[in-house]
């Protein structure tokens, strides 16, 4: 169960919520208070979710403007799309990557 994974890794929900607070941008409008009672009260099994899809974007690329960049390769190869890489860059980390997997299955 989610429960039984964060206790494992984390030791509490309380330990990982931190860390994805670490990761995730926190949205236009919201207070810092806000944004922490938001995360905090998320589930557990979104919570896991969230830290596997930053991890994953680490692993593979380094940062959210190199999986921006990879994206954009892909997408529009041999132009540079300004645009469109400033609305990449208002997405979520996990939208991302599987728009990252799509484009690179359809290049294939």
């Amino acid at each position: 169960s989610p429960m039984a994974v964060v206790k494992d890794k984390f030791e509490s929900k309380e330990a990982l919520a931190k860390i994805v607070m670490a990761q995730v941008e926190r949205p236009e409008g919201l207070s810092d208070a806000e944004f922490e009672r938001k995360i905090k009260t998320l589930s557990n099994r979104k919570l896991l979710k969230l830290n596997a899809a930053h991890e994953e974007m680490m692993k593979a690329f380094g940062s959210k403007d190199a999986l921006v960049d990879a994206i954009v390769a892909l997408a529009c190869p041999g132009k540079v799309d300004t645009v469109y890489r400033q609305s990449l860059a208002k997405r979520h980390v996990a939208q991302l990557l599987n728009l990252h997997k799509s484009l690179a299955k359809k290049s294939k």
